[in-house]
């Protein structure tokens, strides 16, 4: 599952930074790019892709520039565009770029170029990685990548110096164990690579993925010491195999046969003949239909020898008849057919559970190669050309209806556009604009004048023209009026009162006059810019219905382009599926009948000493 792990710890570093250590997410800056990281987060990689490109197409991201690069080149590299990848991740190595980033740019280059099959290139990549000294999770990861790189160069020693530097942190003690002990095995260290898988062996697990990696170990230790000749060793490595594990069948096999090389076959039939009872169809399970009389014909009991002999022989030919069925089966098309039964919808179509094999003959027998990295990569870029497939002929499905919203439009503004018209020719922006430039130089002329009987309040100014009524009603009283001359003086200091309080607050009120049309000015010229943007539009818009029209005819050209180029990449995989689960089912059966063959040879030769035995007892 080499892509999903690779998505899994991508989500890991992006979110936290993983290469300088954080302790913290990152924070989102960019709307566009948290939407991305919503969609990425849910599994809908298609989709994180979609708005991703999107949103750098329209210069969205400009605190998440280097980030979505890195983003984007994951997620091409999850759908199998290792070229693309590489580029787009070759573009985050300059100078300008961020250490942390430079370095996850340079561990999926070398993630990359593994996956290639360029351990050279992977090599040289390996070693420009810098990760944090206080990240001792991604150094374990960085060290266990380096050592599969080195040790499929040939380079073990190398391999096993990697693990030897490393510091193993929680959750990677195990793994880095496994390869280090794997690695001193490969370079020739055969005791220390014993050890180390010896100590592996005998640790505590608490869960079924450590409890399976313990039994690996041992697994691996009990052959190795069953290659060398060490039996007595050997069975006691297998016997710390789970019974109940993945591996049960390949120890009991093992301590079987490192019973039979101390000599102790009646030993070795124990665990031979609890295997030969699975009835399995796993490698192990169908040599032991040999090792059983095998046994017992070496303890002398050919009897029993001749008898599981024969059941073996019958054994064989029902499972090569079966394995016959499987290949006719998988030839028709039945495998490809189930796989595409279980092609996702989803986003992605993420290998997330393997498909069930049930259902067809071949299915038993693919049990082991559907766990393999080819057949997986083969099988998810099947369904993700299936996905794509399924995605395009629906919008090509839906090309039409585009063209019924850009009709919907038009008929739109063809109906509308009148009384828009009508209502632009009213010229009511154009009105306030006036409205407002006369006000301006009004406000202006005041200012020259400096007269503050201007800006008199409408009840001042009702009291002025009140005075002067006064005023002029007391110049037509006679002179020889006793109170005239008092009532003149009095309105003469209402007046002066008056025209004082106006005249202490004419600067506050020619500030506030300025300062109300200078906030109506923006109103006003935004009135006018929508005028003329609504004027605009209706000169354009019917030309823009003809673009719509273009554009969607090449969508429709380029879909039609792209669904044969998928359909013969998914051809392609398909076909290479096939073949990974022919060659597997032609392994099998390649290996029965060479079973088979000695199966009958040993039965031959039992019944021929069986004979011989009995004519030596019936002669005088």
């Amino acid at each position: 599952m080499f892509r999903h792990t690779l998505m899994l710890l991508f989500a890991g570093l992006f979110a936290t930074g993983s290469f300088a250590g954080a302790d913290k997410p990152q924070r989102v800056q960019d709307l566009q790019y948290g939407e991305v990281l919503f969609h990425f987060y849910q599994d809908d990689y298609f989709t994180a892709i979609s708005h991703l490109m999107a949103a750098q197409a329209q210069s969205q991201l400009p605190h998440h520039r280097d980030e979505a690069e890195l983003l984007l080149g994951g997620l091409q590299l999850s759908y199998g565009m290792l070229d693309e990848a590489e580029t787009r991740f070759e573009k985050l190595l300059g100078p300008d770029t961020s250490l942390d980033l430079r370095n996850r740019a340079w561990f999926y280059l070398t993630k990359i170029s593994y996956q290639h099959g360029l351990y050279e290139n992977a090599a040289k990549a390996f070693k420009r990685v810098e990760p944090s000294k206080h990240n001792k999770a991604m150094q374990a990861e960085l060290a266990v990548l380096g050592a599969n790189i080195y040790m499929a160069m040939g380079k073990d020693a190398a391999a096993t110096e990697i693990l030897d530097k490393t510091r193993a942190p929680e959750g990677w003690k195990e793994y880095l164990q496994i390869n280090k002990g794997i690695a001193q095995l490969r370079a020739g260290d055969i005791k220390a690579g014993q050890a180390t898988l010896d100590k592996l062996g005998r640790e505590d697990a608490s869960d079924e993925e450590l409890l399976a990696l313990r039994d690996r170990a041992n697994l691996a230790l009990g052959y190795q010491l069953l290659r060398e000749g060490d039996a007595e060793q050997a069975r006691k490595y297998l016997n710390r195999v789970r019974l109940r594990g993945p591996f049960m069948q390949e120890a009991l096999l093992g301590a079987g046969w490192a019973d039979a090389e101390r000599g102790n076959y009646e030993a070795a039939l124990t665990p031979w003949l609890r295997l030969n009872k699975l009835g399995s169809k796993q490698p192990a399970a169908l040599e032991v239909r040999l090792a059983v009389p095998y046994s017992f014909a070496q303890l002398g009991d050919r009897d029993r020898a001749i008898y599981f002999y024969e059941q073996a022989i019958e054994y064989y030919d029902t499972e090569q008849a079966d394995i016959d069925a499987a290949i006719q089966a998988a030839s028709s098309g039945a495998l490809l057919e189930l796989l595409a039964q279980a092609d996702t919808h989803e986003s992605g179509g993420w290998l997330h559970d393997a498909p069930a094999l049930n259902d067809i003959p071949s299915g038993r027998y693919l049990v082991d190669v559907l766990s393999q990295h080819a057949f997986q990569e083969n099988l998810k870029d099947y369904r993700d050309l299936g996905f794509l497939q399924t995605l395009l002929n629906r919008r090509l499905a839906n090309i039409d209806l585009l063209h019924g919203m850009v009709d919907t439009r038009r008929l739109a503004y063809e109906s509308r556009s009148p009384a828009i018209r009508k209502r632009l020719e009213q010229h009511q922006a154009q009105a306030l604009q006036a409205r407002w430039e006369a006000l301006n130089e009004k406000l202006a002329t005041l200012q020259q004048k400096k007269d503050p009987l201007d800006l008199a309040t409408g009840k001042e100014q009702q009291q002025l023209a009140t005075l002067d009524k006064v005023e002029q009603i007391l110049n037509h009283l006679p002179d020889n009026h006793r109170q005239k001359s008092a009532l003149q003086d009095k309105a003469r200091w209402l007046r002066g009162i008056l025209y004082w309080q106006i005249q202490a607050d004419y600067p506050a009120r020619l500030w506030e006059v300025r300062k109300q049309l200078q906030r109506l000015q923006q109103p006003v010229e935004k009135l006018l810019a929508t005028h003329h943007t609504i004027e605009q539009a209706l000169e354009t818009v019917p030309n823009s219905f003809n673009g719509y029209d273009q554009r969607i005819e090449a969508l429709r050209t380029r879909i039609q382009s792209l669904l044969p180029a998928i359909q013969e990449a998914r051809n392609h995989a398909g076909q290479q599926i096939f073949q990974l689960a022919m060659q597997e089912l032609g392994a099998r059966r390649e290996r029965l009948v060479s079973y088979r063959a000695q199966a009958r040879y040993a039965l031959a030769r039992s019944y021929d000493q069986l004979a011989g035995q009995t004519e030596t007892e019936g002669a005088p």
